[in-house]
């Protein structure tokens, strides 16, 4: 890799938490736009199957369903807002909500099986781990980010 590739990724790298980072900022308090209440239980769901709790937060701790609505509502095209939420719709059809942890898991293995980037299950895939990363929560208990290196904070607490 020479030296404008690497400005080139560290750039794009750059530009996507920041992009992340104010999609987190818009969805905060924000009311649903895209989702209806059932779609974001199934979001909230799969997405914590996707990043389960564990001595960290999750995905739902991070409320990555928020961000997920945000950028199908100002983001993605219409027709990949439909694809997702058909997809939703197949999870729902398949009583995804009743189903133990352990049986979601094996229903969303057998979808990323299958997934690539387009299909659905990767797009939700792709929008949990950035919203996951992306959020406060993840960037101060998970990576430790806090300060953040590349912006000066005056006011950030010395930890001991």
């Amino acid at each position: 890799m020479d030296r404008r590739d690497t400005l080139r990724t560290m750039i794009s790298a750059v530009g996507l938490l920041t992009l992340g980072r104010h999609v987190h900022a818009l969805a905060r308090g924000a009311a649903l736009r895209i989702l209806s209440a059932r779609q974001d239980t199934i979001v909230v769901a799969a997405s914590e199957r996707i990043i389960p709790a564990t001595e960290t937060p999750g995905a739902a701790a991070a409320q990555v369903n928020l961000f997920v609505d945000a950028m199908l509502a100002e983001w993605y095209t219409p027709e990949q807002r439909q694809r997702l939420l058909a997809g939703l719709a197949e999870l729902d059809a398949q009583q995804f909500l009743d189903r133990t942890p352990t049986e979601q898991t094996a229903i969303l293995d057998r979808f990323d099986a299958e997934a690539t980037p387009e299909h659905w299950f990767g797009m939700l895939k792709y929008l949990t781990v950035w919203g996951y990363y992306t959020s406060e929560v993840a960037q101060t208990r998970e990576l430790g980010l806090w300060p953040l290196p590349w912006r000066y904070d005056g006011n950030a607490p010395y930890p001991h």
